[in-house]
């Protein structure tokens, strides 16, 4: 059937910033048969927002909504989330159901129970699941959602994200030619060529160019840099092959770590000596 597999990434449109949250994990098993209603449902963020103190608070409340709201639809009507959209006035969940498993009376009935703000609720036909298709994330916003899982990786091992330092990125190209003008390009536009750092080459994209940045790492900041670095690519035959940097912990993160070394180095030691008494 599927896995939840959630990727998060942001899109730009015409008009405003979205940050977007999908089960990337149907995608390949979709559409599934019977679920050929979705289901949106809006919150206002602006009330919701006003009535909180704090801005971990304004979150917390929303998050309260959104497993409230998935565990209720998922055990009355069997209901799919497949995701939301995040956008500055609003936050808008998403859900695929079966025909006729749900009212609207229902609907209306636990969020007047539950959420004492105003929420907009809207069903249509989708059988084809096109607005899922659509949310899935295009070539590019994929390297978003990596950079995501990579910089989420980062903050979990103690990294200060904000921390400037040395961001590296690769690129890869079919013809020595195209990457020799990307260099003059990317020089152009305040990125350092690093000529001792070696790329690792594929068979159609056999010349490799690292390049580098001092700059955070601020999910903002590495998103900003991919979008750049597409578009410098456009019409070039060359492919953007991901980023790295050095992690930068903080003096708080710096301290637990050397403590859990030499406490983990001490119980080794107790063990060996143990080991060898036995």
């Amino acid at each position: 059937m599927k896995t939840d597999n959630w990727g998060f990434y942001e899109r730009l449109s015409e008009t405003e910033q979205m940050r977007v949250l999908i089960n990337i994990g149907y995608n390949g098993s979709a559409p599934l048969p019977n679920y050929t209603e979705l289901l949106s449902i809006t919150v206002n963020l602006y009330p919701v927002r006003e009535s909180n103190r704090t801005n971990r608070q304004f979150v917390q409340q929303l998050e309260q909504l959104e497993s409230k709201l998935e565990q209720w639809l998922k055990s009355t009507s069997g209901a799919i989330y497949i995701g939301r959209i995040n956008a500055s006035t609003r936050l808008e969940f998403y859900y695929y159901l079966e025909g006729g498993r749900l009212t609207d009376e229902q609907l209306h009935a636990w969020l007047g129970a539950n959420w004492r703000f105003r929420a907009q609720a809207y069903r249509k036909e989708d059988a084809a699941w096109s607005f899922y298709f659509f949310l899935l994330p295009s070539a590019m916003e994929q390297l978003f959602v990596h950079n995501a899982q990579m910089i989420y990786a980062l903050i979990h091992k103690g990294d200060n994200i904000g921390e400037p330092r040395n961001v590296y990125h690769w690129l890869l190209f079919r013809e020595d030619g195209e990457r020799s003008e990307m260099e003059e390009l990317l020089e152009a536009h305040g990125y350092v060529i690093e000529r001792e750092k070696e790329g690792k080459p594929e068979t159609d994209y056999p010349y490799p160019l690292v390049i580098s940045k001092f700059e955070d790492v601020r999910l903002d900041t590495i998103n900003e840099r991919v979008r750049d670095l597409y578009r410098l690519l456009d019409g070039r035959d060359g492919r953007y092959d991901g980023w790295g940097a050095a992690m930068r912990l903080s003096r708080t993160n710096r301290i637990r770590r050397y403590i859990r070394r030499r406490v983990e180095f001490a119980q080794s030691t107790l063990r060996k000596v143990f080991a060898g008494r036995s």
